[in-house]
């Protein structure tokens, strides 16, 4: 079955890449022009066939479907670098369009996860953040913009509720001190065998994990009700971890800048991301199950929170959370592929992260203004 599915996202992402490399190909008077060409033929392309479309952002797809579309997003950027090198002012690779490809292919999905024919407010914001991407690090030059982005997406479309759901995966701690105890011996077993070999590592079982905490599988089911609750236990206390890192940040940041805040946050998120590999690859897991899931959807909530709050303090209006929440995933997509391509996080994507945490503070000073 899976060479099926394989063989059908193949042909997806051909249909695809043909489309996009036909419509760069046609002779355009303007980067703008070709943008207009490359947007419609995504829109028009992912609006047309619903099951295939979800197919492509499968975030459980096996291992090899992955590979297709890594490999397809390869071949898109290259087809997008002859089109718009013809623009460009400044000297680039292609690392600097496959980095576009990820920014976009996020809100891509979000835009018709939103809703059946692509929400407007995400699709403004593929535009904006495209057309100050390839100003930024191409020198490609557009007329002022007429993108709604990050402003309030009205009635018709209301913006996500503020502020994280329930956490409904959690069960209560086992009241005395010796369940406490056993409980947290079985997490740090689980969380060392992830780091090690990763989510899906042949060691990721109930009697591994058991045998290395020193107990019985039939002890661990004491704690937890299956393997995928402990995993999830294991991707919540990761994102403690990372919690209190941002608090240390937050802290040592006090009275600076937002250039100085932003930079200590991203050492500190490149250390925490680099220093523990497998459970790195938990969190971008695009094969998790659907309890960790929504586990990654909360904490992607809390981290918009939470740079809601922080830009509070640095602009005059921190903007809506529906900007913050699209921001929390197009940097955590750049995070996933910085360390793709680097185990310590290559020094381009994690620079263009930076960057655009920079420029969102300055598009709310210009809305703002």
């Amino acid at each position: 079955m899976d060479a099926i599915v394989a063989a059908v996202a193949t042909q997806y992402g051909s249909e695809l890449s043909s489309a996009v490399e036909a419509g760069v190909s046609r002779p355009t008077e303007s980067p703008s022009g070709l943008l207009d060409t490359i947007f419609t033929i995504y829109h028009d392309f992912f609006a047309a066939r619903p099951g295939l479309r979800e197919m492509w952002f499968d975030r459980k797809a096996s291992e090899k479907v992955v590979e297709i579309h890594r490999y397809f997003r390869a071949d898109l950027a290259k087809i997008l670098r002859a089109g718009m090198h013809q623009y460009s002012t400044k000297p680039h690779d292609l690392l600097a369009y496959q980095t576009w490809i990820e920014i976009t292919g996020i809100l891509w999905e979000i835009a018709f996860q939103s809703d059946p024919d692509g929400d407007p407010r995400v699709i403004a914001e593929i535009r904006e953040v495209s057309e100050r991407f390839l100003w930024r690090r191409m020198g490609i030059t557009f007329p002022p913009s007429d993108a709604t982005g990050l402003k309030d997406p009205g009635a018709h479309h209301p913006a996500p509720a503020e502020g994280p759901p329930p956490r409904t995966w959690e069960l209560p701690l086992p009241p005395q001190a010796r369940g406490r105890k056993n409980r947290a011996q079985i997490l740090s077993a689980a969380s060392a065998i992830i780091d090690s070999q990763g989510p899906h590592g042949p060691d990721v079982n109930v009697r591994a994990i058991a045998g290395a905490a020193g107990t019985s599988p039939g002890s661990m089911y004491r704690y937890f009700e299956d393997l995928d609750s402990l995993v999830a236990a294991v991707a919540d206390a990761y994102m403690h971890d990372l919690l209190a890192v941002l608090d240390e940040v937050e802290a040592a940041s006090e009275g600076q800048d937002y250039a100085s805040f932003n930079k200590r946050k991203m050492v500190a998120y490149r250390a925490f991301f680099a220093q523990r590999p497998g459970l790195r690859e938990l969190w971008f897991d695009r094969r998790a199950s659907e309890k960790v899931q929504e586990i990654h959807s909360h904490y992607r909530r809390v981290l918009a929170d939470r740079n809601h709050q922080a830009m509070s303090r640095y602009a005059r209006r921190p903007g809506e959370m529906f900007g913050h929440t699209l921001h929390i995933e197009v940097t955590g997509a750049l995070w996933d592929l910085a360390f793709t391509l680097d185990p310590q996080g290559h020094p381009y994507v994690i620079d263009e992260i930076e960057e655009l945490g920079i420029d969102f503070v300055r598009r709310l000073h210009e809305r703002a203004s």
